[in-house]
């Protein structure tokens, strides 16, 4: 015998119950996937260098009054970091870039040379960074004296760094800021030219402030 045609409906029903409610049960129990947290994003720090900062580079090649012409960049690297308050601004070994502001060879000035070079810029995590700096100068005088002079610190110098780096600009900026930096390492060749070997170390001073913009992680604070 077939059971009647209403009970048979009834009981099909209640088994699809059963079926959706076993699918929501199982569907409850299973736990929920913990969401992707979000990695902070660094902050954004603006570190300011004063004008006056000590910046010494080795020289990557030679540069010298016979061997190097005006307006010739030269590369070097940073021999010290520059530190402000305990915290590094720009790291050693950081690449910087100069110009020859005048290379006069022995003979074209009253027999003596002359070599003036001064920085331009500088690389920090990719971005490249203007800067204008005092004058380094080496001037060999004439025949028969061969003393080696630094005339990087008057103000006709820092003006004509100036008018020269920066097409009149500033020269009177340069004229202001005054003393030049110190340099290891130069000394004549045979016919009282001057040269500056690589690996010199050479200090100039910042003209005028710089503001470098470096990203750092976000403080976090404990509860």
């Amino acid at each position: 015998m077939h059971p009647p045609q209403g009970k048979g409906k009834s009981l099909g029903v209640l088994a699809l119950i059963g079926i959706l409610g076993t699918l929501a049960y199982l569907h409850s129990s299973v736990p929920d996937q913990p969401k992707p947290v979000p990695k902070p994003v660094p902050k954004a720090a603006n570190l300011m260098l004063a004008a006056g900062t000590s910046v010494t580079v080795r020289l990557s090649s030679p540069v010298g009054s016979k061997l190097s012409s005006s307006g010739q960049t030269f590369r070097g690297t940073l021999a010290h970091a520059i530190v402000i308050n305990g915290r590094t601004i720009v790291p050693a070994d950081t690449e910087f870039s100069g110009k020859v502001i005048e290379a006069v060879p022995a003979g074209r000035l009253s027999g003596g040379a002359s070599l003036r070079i001064a920085l331009t810029s500088f690389t920090l995590n990719g971005s490249e960074h203007q800067i204008r700096t005092t004058s380094v100068e080496r001037v060999s005088q004439g025949k028969g004296k061969r003393t080696l002079e630094m005339t990087g610190g008057g103000a006709a110098v820092g003006a004509l760094v100036g008018a020269l780096l920066h097409g009149g600009k500033g020269a009177a900026l340069g004229a202001a800021a005054g003393a030049g930096g110190g340099a290891a390492g130069s000394a004549f060749t045979g016919n009282r030219d001057i040269i500056m070997p690589a690996q010199s170390s050479v200090t100039f001073k910042l003209v005028e402030p710089l503001t470098i913009t470096r990203s750092q992680p976000p403080q976090t604070t404990h509860s």
